[in-house]
């Protein structure tokens, strides 16, 4: 197993609610260091403060929508 594959301390095994697919989450982590702090945050309106943590793979997906509306609205450079 290689470093990159080892969860890092205080990592803790979660199920996905959208998909179920089990992932290691660092919602605990101190300090925080979890993979989710590499993506986009989510707009408000996809927060469930009450909610549970989101897989990669879904958690990608609904970022995904607020990420292209960000790009909508740059100037693309000439």
């Amino acid at each position: 197993m290689t470093a990159s594959a080892v969860p890092a301390t205080g990592m803790k095994s979660a199920r996905c609610p959208r998909c179920g697919n089990s992932f290691d989450c660092g919602r605990n982590t101190e300090p925080f260091d979890c993979w989710c702090k590499s993506l986009p945050a989510l707009p408000a309106s996809e927060l469930d403060p009450r909610g549970r943590c989101l897989c990669p793979e879904c958690l990608a997906a609904a970022a995904a929508p607020a990420a292209g509306a960000a790009h909508k609205g740059r100037r693309a450079m000439p």
